[in-house]
């Protein structure tokens, strides 16, 4: 990582095809819409219900919602293109996944563990001991990827706020 951006880390190895993938800081003038875009197709892919003006605010809106230090926003960007997201939160010494999403044909490229890698640097560099996220049942790609990253289930819950009242997995890591 280049001290002139912290939030920058290139992805290396099984992408697909010449393109360069790299993890950057969410920046509203580069970025626009892309991580809405992204989440909304994900979104769309499983069924769900889209709410801009409500549930998916902060993903319009990133720079507002995940504001630093004690927060962050990235984009995987492929050739010019978001093409996943990811944020994080800290407090009380617990790092909190956010908005780990990423597109269909994305997946099992190495794209998410970048992705990963870039949330679990933050934390540790924060000084978190654990970090913890939340994810619906049906994103079984990312179970496998959380799993990968030595993620253990703690626990099930109904997503608070969430239009369509997803069960979710609770995930934990020791750092």
């Amino acid at each position: 990582m280049s001290a002139a951006h912290e939030g920058e880390r290139e992805a290396r190895g099984d992408v697909r095809g010449s393109g360069r993938l790299v993890v950057e800081a969410y920046d509203r003038e580069r970025h626009g819409n892309g991580p809405a875009r992204v989440v909304e197709d994900v979104y769309n892919e499983f069924r769900f219900t889209w709410e801009p003006g409500g549930y998916h605010w902060d993903v319009l809106n990133p720079d507002k919602a995940y504001p630093p230090p004690d927060a962050f926003f990235d984009v995987a960007v492929l050739d010019g293109e978001v093409v996943g997201t990811i944020g994080g939160e800290c407090r009380d010494g617990v790092a909190e996944l956010k908005r780990l999403y990423l597109l269909d044909r994305c997946r099992g490229m190495n794209v998410g563990r970048a992705l990963m890698d870039r949330f679990l640097a933050w934390a540790k560099g924060k000084g978190c001991t654990r970090a913890v996220l939340w994810s619906d049942k049906r994103f079984t790609d990312a179970h496998r990827l959380y799993g990968k990253a030595g993620f253990r289930v703690m626990s099930e819950r109904i997503c608070p706020g969430d239009p369509d009242k997803s069960e979710e997995f609770g995930y934990t890591l020791d750092l």
